[in-house]
């Protein structure tokens, strides 16, 4: 008996080694790349340091105290605000909108999912690109057709009514495709006999989708919105490319900012910067937090 138990606890500590040796490579690459930046960003905010991390100085709190009087990080957040609560609902409920029509097993459906996921694997730098000349009032071809239409030709990306819903339709057109992917796998492994049981209920295709596709693919709406939003909070490179933070400020975002103040405009704070990312990150955290006790919540709530 007490053999057994020995090999037994040999057993499981072989198996506890065996787990950490396939977890190490993952940790290694994690603290590399986000735990250590993280502490770093956390300690260089505390300090007066440039780019060339000469004369550092402890500055305690004084950069968090300048970032709250600063109007462009105020600014910067509202963009990155308002680009997130229309980013988000707008590729979701695209996605949530061909899921219906596409979440099906023949050659069609794998068909159109495959052509809308390929702008999602191209570089959104590359995509801005084409966009912007695209879109360009003098030579793009979304100008001519409004010319052949009979349409005044609308700068989309100077203009400072539209530079910002250009770039988040670009976004969402860009980003659906990732999404409407998990989705309708989710769909996919619904059970049939659920919808056969709501058919001979009366139920019709609206409210088989509310009562059946919706609960059924709830975890994977909410995985969804938790990522995007993070995503959509650090959003940089599109409006970067397009439009390079203007017209008059309008799109740029508090991850721009960031990047405009410790390495693009002089002197190169890198201290005030890291300030202020420590600033997204809270704002970032508190989002994700509130988001997923709402889907939690949300989530019993379709269980009961």
């Amino acid at each position: 008996m007490i053999n057994n138990k020995g090999k037994r606890k040999r057993y499981e500590a072989q198996n506890q080694k065996s787990a950490y040796l396939f977890i190490l490579p993952s940790m290694v690459v994690l603290s590399v790349f986000v735990f250590i930046p993280l502490i770093a960003s956390f300690v260089i905010s505390i300090t007066d340091m440039n780019i060339f991390m000469k004369d550092v100085q402890f500055v305690g709190t004084a950069n968090f105290t300048k970032l709250f009087a600063d109007k462009r990080v105020t600014n910067a957040t509202f963009n990155s605000l308002y680009f997130t609560i229309l980013e988000v609902p707008l590729q979701i409920g695209l996605a949530l909108l061909l899921t219906v029509c596409l979440a099906k097993n023949n050659k069609y459906s794998k068909l159109l999912r495959s052509i809308y996921y390929l702008p999602f694997v191209c570089s959104m730098t590359a995509i801005g690109i084409v966009w912007s000349m695209l879109l360009d009032p003098n030579m793009g071809l979304v100008a001519y057709w409004l010319k052949q239409a009979g349409i005044d030709t609308i700068a989309f990306l100077k203009d400072p009514d539209f530079a910002m819903p250009t770039v988040i339709v670009v976004t969402a057109w860009k980003g659906f495709g990732y999404t409407l992917t998990l989705l309708a796998a989710a769909v996919l492994n619904i059970s049939q006999s659920l919808y056969e049981a709501a058919e001979m209920d009366g139920a019709g295709s609206f409210h088989k989708f509310i009562h059946i596709t919706i609960p059924g693919i709830w975890p994977t709406i909410s995985f969804c919105i938790v990522t995007s939003t993070i995503s959509a909070m650090q959003m940089f490179d599109q409006a970067y490319v397009m439009t390079q933070g203007g017209p008059l400020n309008r799109t740029e975002t508090v991850v721009q900012y960031i990047y405009d103040r410790g390495f693009q405009t002089a002197p190169y704070d890198l201290g005030y910067a890291s300030a202020i990312s420590v600033y997204l990150f809270v704002i970032v955290a508190v989002i994700t937090f509130v988001l997923r006790k709402f889907i939690l919540s949300r989530g019993e709530d379709a269980d009961v």
